[in-house]
């Protein structure tokens, strides 16, 4: 068909920013983190889901399964033995949550769509300029001034040439994206029911293999979860001992990065089994200094054994109080 400039242009969805200069923010990678829970059941249809999908195996007429007939007490006990696994485990995967994870680099990202059980929307890079998004710096290079120093340098070359290439309307911004660094910042919209998310939590926490990003985004996942049934307080533990890493730790198959830290020392080993000959959280810069990571697992802990108080109070499950 013929081009018609009669027509009236349609209205782009991104915004246009040919021959605008770029402008980084940097931020430091964990403290930029952030995990909101946007959609979710409700307390009580989770406990009802629960109650209903359990009890009708047993159930003689359909109306024995109605959760009206049960106290808070019971309906509790039995949605925490459906997430640990001690009573019919099909209810989890009635519960759907959706996330809005942001602060990640692009790094980040690869680690959270592995977990091919979820639903994914990311922010696009494809047609959307990206000379103005920012960036994030893992605290042990914050720590040493020298590198940061040129990773910023590097960061902002490698957005002038992007943003270079795109304003000369002779490339396009799908081929001028590849010089653009793994650190830039990116949201997702990750939905997935309450198995599948524990399972990537189980999964994420593990503090010997996965970099900290990763286990603050578990972290906060898993916060978000308990917020909204503090009844599920105890069936995830962010410290459990990492087994992978325990059992491959000699094998010579391994990711062995780090010596282990005090949740997972429980072998034997020699210094050199490991690529470095130091705990992670002693990995933190040529000048050391502040450790985010630290404060962020002591006030996650903080919270979680004041939402275990509170669970006990009020539900009593299981006769725990």
């Amino acid at each position: 068909m013929p081009q018609n400039k009669n027509l009236t242009p349609v209205t782009l969805p991104m915004e246009l920013k040919f021959g605008q200069e770029p402008a980084t923010e940097f931020y430091n990678n964990l403290q930029h983190l952030k995990v909101e829970l946007v959609d979710h059941p409700t307390r009580s249809q989770a406990l009802n889901v629960a109650w209903q999908y359990v009890k009708a195996t047993w159930a003689d007429h359909h109306d024995e399964t109605n959760p009206v007939t049960a106290s808070l007490q019971e309906l509790s006990a039995n949605l925490e033995d459906v997430l640990n696994f001690r009573a019919l485990p099909t209810p989890m995967e009635c519960l759907g949550f959706t996330f809005k994870l942001s602060g990640l680099s692009f790094q980040e990202v690869t680690h959270i769509i592995r977990h091919r059980a979820g639903s994914f929307a990311a922010q696009c890079t494809g047609d959307r300029d990206l000379r103005d998004d920012p960036a994030v710096i893992p605290e042990a290079v914050q720590n040493s001034p020298d590198f940061e120093d040129r990773w910023i340098k590097l960061v902002e070359d490698s957005k002038q040439l992007y943003a270079d290439m795109v304003d000369t309307k002779e490339i396009s911004i799908m081929d001028a994206r590849h010089i653009l660094p793994k650190c830039l910042s990116t949201f997702y919209w990750a939905r997935g029911n309450v198995r599948d998310e524990m399972g990537f939590i189980k999964t994420r926490i593990d503090k010997q293999i996965q970099p900290t990003e990763d286990n603050v985004v578990a972290y906060y996942m898993w916060l978000e979860l308990v917020r909204q049934y503090p009844m599920i307080v105890d069936c995830i533990d962010i410290h459990t001992p990492a087994r992978y890493y325990i059992s491959t730790a000699r094998t010579g198959t391994g990711t062995n990065l780090y010596f282990p830290d005090e949740d997972s020392d429980q072998f034997e080993y020699n210094e050199m089994d490991f690529l470095y000959q130091a705990r992670r959280d002693e990995l933190n810069g040529t000048e050391d200094g502040q450790n985010t990571f630290l404060e962020i697992i002591k006030s996650i802990d903080k919270e979680i054994e004041d939402l275990r108080r509170q669970a006990y109070e009020r539900y009593d499950f299981l006769g725990k109080k």
